[in-house]
C-alpha cells in the first residue's frame, strides 16, 4: 500500500520541518496522502501529479513569506497535455507544469464555483495548524477538480487562454502556453489571427518561435 506521511503536527516529530522548503515537501506528502485518487508527489517540485490518460492533473504548494518562519501557503492547479509536451520536446523549449492554470488566491473570480472555504493559510512552520491538511485538500477538491473537468480537453482549455477565461490565467503574457496548444492542435492559423492583437514585443517573440517551429520537418 501506499506510504503514509509523518503529519506535521505530530506529538513527536524528530525530523520536524527545519526550513521552508522541507516543510512543503512534507506538507505536499500529507496532501497527496489525504488526496489520495492516484495522486502522486513529487518533492522537488512541490508538486502533485494525478494522471488522467496520458494528461495531468497538477498542483503545486507555493509559500511566500515576510519573516521566516511565518508564511502563506497557497496552491497552484492546472492541466498539462500530452500533445503539447509533444511540442514541447520537438521545439526544445521550456516544459511548462501548466498549460493552462489558475492560482487558489483568485477562487472568488471563478464564476460558479460552489467552493467558499479558504484559498490561502498563514502557517508557523514550527507548529503548523492541525486543521492545515484537511482544509487544504478540501480547497484541492473544492476549486481544482472543477477546474480538471472544465479544461478536460485541449481544445477547451486553448479557447478559455484565447477569450481569457476568468477561470484561468490569460492574455499577452500567456502567448506560450496558447501557441503550444494550438500547434498541438494543428491550428497554427488560430494563434496567428489572435497574436495580431498582441504588443510588438509579444508579438515579435511569438514570431520568431513560430519560425523555430516552421524549420522543423515535422512542420512541413
Amino acid at each position: 500500500g501506499r506510504a503514509r506521511a509523518r503529519p506535521l503536527n505530530a506529538d513527536v516529530r524528530p525530523h520536524m520541518p527545519t526550513d521552508v522548503a522541507q516543510f512543503k515537501q512534507q506538507l505536499g506528502a500529507e496532501l497527496s496522502d489525504a488526496l489520495g485518487h492516484n495522486y502522486t508527489h513529487l518533492r522537488s517540485r512541490h508538486e502533485l501529479r494525478q494522471m488522467t490518460g496520458d494528461d495531468r492533473n497538477v498542483v503545486i504548494i507555493s509559500t511566500s513569506s515576510k519573516y521566516s518562519p511565518f508564511v502563506t501557503v497557497a496552491f497552484y492547479f492546472g492541466r498539462n497535455f500530452a500533445k503539447a509536451r509533444e511540442i514541447e520536446k520537438l521545439m526544445d523549449i521550456h516544459k511548462m507544469p501548466h498549460h493552462i492554470s489558475q492560482f487558489s488566491y483568485n477562487s472568488r473570480h471563478l464564476k460558479g464555483l460552489s467552493y467558499d472555504g479558504p484559498d490561502r493559510w498563514e502557517v508557523d512552520i514550527r507548529n503548523p495548524p492541525k486543521k492545515l491538511v484537511r482544509e487544504m485538500a478540501s480547497a484541492v477538491t473544492g476549486m481544482a477538480v472543477p477546474f480538471f473537468e472544465r479544461f478536460a480537453s485541449i481544445t477547451a482549455a486553448r479557447d478559455a487562454i484565447a477569450k481569457d477565461d476568468p477561470w484561468c490565467f490569460g492574455g499577452p503574457w500567456f502567448w506560450p502556453q496558447l501557441l503550444t496548444l494550438d500547434l498541438a492542435l494543428g491550428d497554427l492559423n488560430h494563434f496567428e489571427r489572435w497574436s495580431a492583437g498582441l504588443d510588438a514585443f509579444y508579438r515579435d517573440q511569438a514570431a520568431e518561435r513560430i519560425r523555430k517551429w516552421r524549420a522543423l520537418p515535422c512542420a512541413v
